[in-house]
C-alpha cells in the first residue's frame, strides 16, 4: 500500500514538472484550435507575444498574451512588427508536449513562453494589419 501511495505521488510530481512552473491558460477568447491569430505583438529576441488589447501590449509586465515564434529567419526579421496589429497563421503546441526542459524549438527560433500559458503559438506566416 505505501509504494502505491509513493509510486503514485512520483507520477503526480512528474507530471506537475511536465506542464512547467506558472503556466496557466491562455486568456479569455484565445482559441488555440484556431490556425490563425489576431493581436497586437511584442517581439522579443527568437520569440514573440501576442496581446489581444494594444493597452496590455504597451505594460511591460503584461502576460495576458501567448507566445509564439515564426521559423528562425522570419522570426529574426520580424523585430520592425513589435507594436502592430498582427495575424499569425500556424497552430498552437502544447507547452507541456516542448522539445526541450526549458524552451521549445520550432524550426531554428527558440520559444521560451514568457506569457507563461498552457500554449504556444507555431506560425508559418505572419501578416500587419495596421
Amino acid at each position: 500500500m505505501k509504494t502505491a501511495f509513493l509510486s503514485g505521488l512520483a507520477a503526480l510530481a512528474l507530471s506537475a514538472c511536465a506542464t512547467g512552473p506558472n503556466t496557466a491558460p491562455p486568456p479569455a477568447g484565445f482559441d488555440a484550435t484556431a490556425t490563425a491569430f489576431t493581436g497586437w505583438v511584442r517581439v522579443t529576441g527568437e520569440e514573440f507575444q501576442l496581446f489581444a488589447e494594444q493597452r496590455d501590449l504597451r505594460n511591460p509586465g503584461a502576460r495576458a498574451c501567448v507566445s509564439g515564434a515564426l521559423p528562425r529567419n522570419p522570426q529574426r526579421a520580424s523585430g520592425d512588427i513589435s507594436g502592430s496589429q498582427v495575424r499569425f497563421t500556424g497552430r498552437t503546441l502544447a507547452w507541456a508536449q516542448r522539445s526541450q526542459a526549458q524552451s521549445h524549438d520550432w524550426q531554428g527560433s527558440t520559444i521560451i513562453n514568457g506569457c507563461r500559458k498552457d500554449v504556444v503559438i507555431l506560425a508559418d506566416r505572419v501578416e500587419v494589419l495596421r
